[in-house]
């Protein structure tokens, strides 16, 4: 196990070697080179497609559902133009998949979007599924609905959990707004298309069970088609992003680690009307710790339909995109993925009868024009990342943050990871139903909020760095898509290699992750000096037996307290050998 060094003499010591050597020339200053293009590790054309079956295939995801270590396909089918199956295609255990699915749902539906994860803590992933309108079409509301895992390779033939009301809904996401370690169940309601505007809901869990009627409702009535979760403030609880369409994106602010909850009227609300979002992604893209929201627009109903970021400075977004795509269309999917690998996300993007494409992030900027894009033309409705062949999966994973006694939400990191398999706190397993997590999203929510403490929460967790890209077609003459990556990192021969360590967000405001990625090594520590070469922080003494190990920096020195803007310096040191990371903290 880990174990923080506390003698108050070493953080008098002399500096190590290395950092003298680097304090030596800080007088020079240097302009970094511009990033260049990467390649990106993806091919173009699919190497698998399903056989079309008259599918309007919408939501989709990749998981492991029958638990065999291979990832299947999971996909909602149906849509707005009829009433189908949820189906599955189980991986053959070898990264290949049939042309027709090998469970379908008894019932059919309008079926919407869809979001994974393990709702009533058996241990097993569970599906939500929206159901956009109802069995009479446009004029009768759809709900929303869930199936659970039969712990045989599939889930139940019907749905195990409807609430005790209809209403139009096109999406759903999975987060713990409540902060007590289960799954509870965000809708993005209304029907733009004939004015059928609605609340936006939010079922709760209790004890693996939800609630028939929305414990959460917002006071606006508009229209929504997609919603996410995540931590907008870094306050450590989990905030909730609507994509209003002929409305504005709207911001629900948590303040459940200050003892209150989510607001049920905006927070905050995009300004540049009119707004037509179709889906909606939080990524950090620019390394400050504070996730920024992106949109794919649909001109559909009007606009340009753009893909656009709003930035986020501090846990204040802007009215007004940062960033949008230099031409416009039927915009339909964003995701936020690092698929060039080198640390930072880059946008996903997808339109109906268009492209898949890829914005690459160069140091905290996209590219207004894509670097890849697929060679097939169809219509997009959903774009999802995992290693399908296991090529290069790994079990060793690890996070370490802090406690402060009120935090219950924690980010990998890293997004997204196969899946969390173990969670410590002041070297204590939790048990697994005081947890819950979203391994695409790449975060764990906790029950109890650990204590305050440094470097007292342990995150264990699987991961691969070879993301396949899988997308479900809104075209019944058109099957579902599999594009493989090529993508390899070479385990580094040590310390000594390139990008064995590196930090993001750097600079960061309020927290930075330090990644190590290499190979096991007996004894390593990590300190973290400032520019006088103080120790101020002991991250790490001791063996790593991990090849990626992320230590979670919240800037504050070994007594807790908060450090000042500036530049601090990160080293490792195995023996003789030693790498040196510049950090810096912002205002």
């Amino acid at each position: 196990m880990l174990h923080q060094v506390d003698d108050a003499s070493s953080r008098e010591q002399e500096p190590p070697a290395a950092l003298s050597r680097l304090l030596a020339v800080m007088a020079v200053i240097l302009l970094p080179a511009l990033p260049a293009l990467a390649t990106m590790p993806l091919a173009t054309s699919p190497a698998w497609q399903s056989a079309p079956d008259g599918h309007y295939a919408t939501g989709g995801a990749w998981v492991d559902v029958d638990s065999d270590g291979w990832l299947d396909m999971v996909v909602s089918n149906g849509n707005d133009m009829a009433r189908q199956h949820l189906v599955i295609y189980h991986n053959n255990g070898d990264g290949t998949f049939p042309e027709h699915p090998t469970w379908s749902s008894d019932d059919v539906d309008y079926h919407g979007h869809l979001d994974i994860g393990d709702l009533n803590n058996d241990g097993l992933p569970d599906v939500a599924v929206a159901v956009y309108i109802g069995p009479a079409g446009f004029s009768e509301p759809g709900r929303v609905k869930v199936y659970l895992n039969n712990g045989v390779g599939a889930f139940s033939s019907a749905p195990d959990w409807t609430p005790a009301e209809d209403f139009y809904c096109f999406s759903v996401a999975l987060g713990d707004v409540d902060g007590d370690g289960d799954l509870d169940l965000a809708c993005a309601c209304g029907d733009d298309y004939n004015n059928h505007a609605e609340r936006q809901r939010i079922y709760y869990n209790d004890n693996g069970v939800l609630e028939a009627m929305p414990s959460w409702c917002s006071d606006e009535i508009a229209y929504a088609l997609d919603v996410f979760w995540g931590d907008i403030e870094e306050d450590g609880d989990m905030d909730v992003v609507f994509c209003g369409t002929s409305t504005p994106m709207r911001v629900y602010l948590n303040e459940q680690t200050t003892g209150g909850s989510l607001s049920t009227s905006a927070s905050w609300e995009s300004g540049d009307l009119p707004q037509f979002g179709n889906t909606t992604a939080l990524g950090d893209w620019n390394g400050d710790g504070f996730p920024e929201i992106a949109v794919a627009d649909n001109n559909q109903l009007g606009g340009p339909g753009r893909f656009k970021v709003y930035a986020n400075v501090g846990g204040s977004l802007g009215s007004i995109p940062a960033w949008t795509s230099s031409n416009g269309g039927y915009g339909s999917h964003v995701s936020w993925i690092d698929a060039d690998l080198d640390g930072d996300p880059d946008l996903a993007a997808g339109r109906w009868w268009g492209t898949a494409r890829i914005f690459e992030n160069l140091g905290g900027e996209l590219t207004t024009t894509p670097v890849w894009t697929s060679a097939t033309t169809s219509v997009i409705e959903n774009m999802f990342w995992g290693d399908i062949d296991n090529d290069a999966l790994y079990a060793n994973g690890q996070t370490i943050a802090s406690g402060d006694g009120s935090r219950t939400f924690f980010y990998l990191g890293r997004a997204p990871v196969r899946q969390v398999d173990e969670i410590l706190v002041g070297s204590t397993p939790l048990p697994a139903t005081a947890y819950t997590s979203h391994p695409t999203n790449g975060w764990v929510s906790v029950a109890t909020p650990p204590p305050p403490g440094s470097n007292n929460v342990e995150i264990l967790f699987s991961y691969s760095i070879d993301l396949d890209l899988g997308i479900t077609n809104w075209d019944s003459s058109v099957g579902n898509y599999l594009f493989l990556s090529s993508a390899s990192m070479d385990v580094p021969g040590g310390l000594g290699a390139a990008k064995a360590l590196c930090a993001f967000p750097n600079p960061a405001l309020e927290r930075t992750w330090i990644r190590y990625q290499g190979q096991p090594i007996p004894a390593a520590t990590l300190m973290v000096y400032d520019a006088t070469g103080r120790l101020v922080r002991a991250l790490h003494d001791g063996p790593i037996s991990q090849s990626l190990l992320i230590w979670e920096w919240d800037r504050r020195d070994d007594q807790g307290r908060r450090l000042e803007a500036g530049v601090y310096f990160g080293i490792m040191a195995a023996g003789e050998v030693s790498q040196t990371l510049r950090l810096v903290l912002l205002q």
